[in-house]
Parts: structure tokens; sequence; C-alpha cells
């Protein structure tokens, strides 16, 4: 309700001076008023029962489609939280440059796409999150043994693609050395790395370079070569839904604290459970740390 609004009346017949407003005109006027201060903020994005969602669909094991159907489990984190809070999700592709955009401009309702938790994306983004945390890697042909510590990256062609944050990260004075090249999208990056006098290695997420591994069996992640510091992936809305952010957050706490969470990201990403016996402490967020990073304009410190 805007400050300062008054409804004031006089009215002036003969010698009877100054009439108030009968009782029910005034009754009706509160009601309005009510009525417009109980109607501040958008409608929740869950009313309808359905949710625009944004997501990858080339990326194996976290968000892909195939006959028409999505998988991953970026997927079945939208599914689980969504009907926690009384809806289902209506996926629809985004490349990784536009998880922001079709937020801001409104064309989505949500984006869960290994969507990058980070300071600069929390001033202009609320996210529920994380459901999955990762640092970032290295993919190599399996017969390729030349890579296993950072060193062995210079002088080495790396294939990356817009909108991940390996670009910035490589970009840093200590890989100067390291030839980064970028390609439209991750399949084209790894069509590059199976030509041999193309790329020496692909670089983004480990987490999404071990999916990319479950389809492409020539293909391997260095172990124990990573760089960067955490991602933490989140589901992202548009600034102004913050109450819906808050149940989304609440609704992730009690996924990640379950056995659910353990299960199906076993299921989606078996690959790393296979080579990764600390899986689950290194992929699996704390609570402590959605609290930290839900639905605020900065991280809570």
């Amino acid at each position: 309700m805007a400050a300062g609004r008054r409804a004031a009346v006089w009215w002036r017949r003969g010698r009877r001076g100054r009439r108030t407003l009968p009782g029910a005109v005034l009754l009706a006027g509160g009601a309005l008023i009510a009525t417009a201060c109980g109607a501040s903020g958008p409608p929740s994005l869950f009313e309808s029962g359905k949710v625009s969602v944004g997501a990858k669909n080339d990326q194996p094991g976290t968000g892909v489609v195939h006959t028409y159907k999505f998988s991953g489990f970026d997927i079945t984190v939208a599914q689980q939280i969504l009907k926690a809070v009384g809806a289902e999700p209506d996926f629809g592709i985004v490349p990784s440059e536009d998880r922001s955009a079709v937020l801001t401009e409104k064309k989505k309702d949500l984006v869960v796409a290994t969507f990058s938790i980070t300071v600069e994306r929390m001033k202009k983004l609320d996210f529920a999150g994380p459901y999955a945390s990762t640092y970032q890697g290295i993919m190599v042909r399996k017969d390729d043994h030349r890579i296993r510590k950072p060193d062995d990256l210079f002088g080495k062609r790396v294939c990356t693609w817009p909108g991940t944050t390996s670009v910035t990260t490589l970009e840093g004075p200590q890989y100067s050395r390291i030839a980064v090249y970028e390609r439209p999208d991750a399949s084209s990056c790894i069509e590059d790395l199976k030509v041999k006098k193309v790329a020496d290695a692909v670089s983004t997420d480990q987490m999404i370079l071990y999916g990319f591994t479950q389809e492409n069996p020539d293909l391997k992640v260095v172990p124990d070569l990573t760089y960067g510091s955490a991602n933490h992936y989140g589901i992202a809305m548009n600034k102004g839904h913050r109450k819906d952010c808050l149940r989304l957050r609440d609704a992730l706490r009690d996924y990640v604290g379950s056995n659910s969470w353990s299960h199906d990201f076993s299921t989606s990403l078996w690959s790393i459970p296979k080579s990764d016996a600390t899986w689950e402490t290194d992929y699996k967020p704390r609570v402590e740390t959605v609290d930290a990073l839900s639905c605020r304009d900065q991280p809570r410190t």
C-alpha cells in the first residue's frame, strides 16, 4: 500500500456542516485498502502446479535428452524437489550461456542445469542449493597417459565452451601456459578430443566429465587432477520469489539429508562411485552449505 495514502471526504449540506462518510462506505474503503496491502509480490511459481524448468540436453549423467525424454541427476533433483512443494516440472533445453537470461527475461521459471552458485550470479538471481558440489577436472582419451598432474597440462590444447566456470578459471595467470580454446558446446569439444591432432584434453566440472565417460567409453577422467574452487550447483530463479525459494530450500535440505540423494546420484552418475570410494563426501553438499547459499543476495559467512 502506498505510504501516506488517505481517504477523507467532507460533505457540507446547509446548516448541518461537516458529515463523515457512511459506515458502509468506510468499510468498503477499508477492504479495498487491505486488499491492496495483501496483494504485494508476484504469485507463487508453483500456483498452477506446473513449472517451466530449463535443463541441459547434452550432458549424460546430469542432463541429457534421448528419444525426447530428459534424464540425469539434474532432472531427478528437479522432479523430487518440485514434488515436495506440490508441483511438477515442464522441461525445456537451455544452453550454458543462456541460463541467466532465460530467467531474467522470464522465459523459464527455474533453471536446473549444473548451474554454479557464484557471488556475481547471486546479485541477479536467487538459488536454492547446492544439490551437488564438484571441482573442475580434466578428461582425456583413455589411451593417453601423458596428463596426471597440473604441470602436465602446460603446452597442451584444452577445450572448453562458453558459460562454464572453467573458461573463467583457466584465464588466470597460473594457467597461462595452457593453450585453452573454446568450442560452441560440450559435444564439439568431445569430438575434438577424439581427433588426436585437435585437442589433448577437455575441461569442465569433474562431475560433468564423469557423466560424459558413461556414453564415451574411449574417454576417461584424470581422477586426482582438480583445480579451482568448488562449484556448488543450485536451483536458480529470478529475483522476486523469495518465498518460493525458501520452500525449495527446505525441500532440498530434507532431500540432501535423506538416503534418496545417494540413491539418485549413484543411479544417474554410476561412473563416479565406480571410480571414487569417497564419492559421497566429495559430491554431497552439507546442510550448512545449503543454508549459507540459498535464497540470499550474498553468501552467509
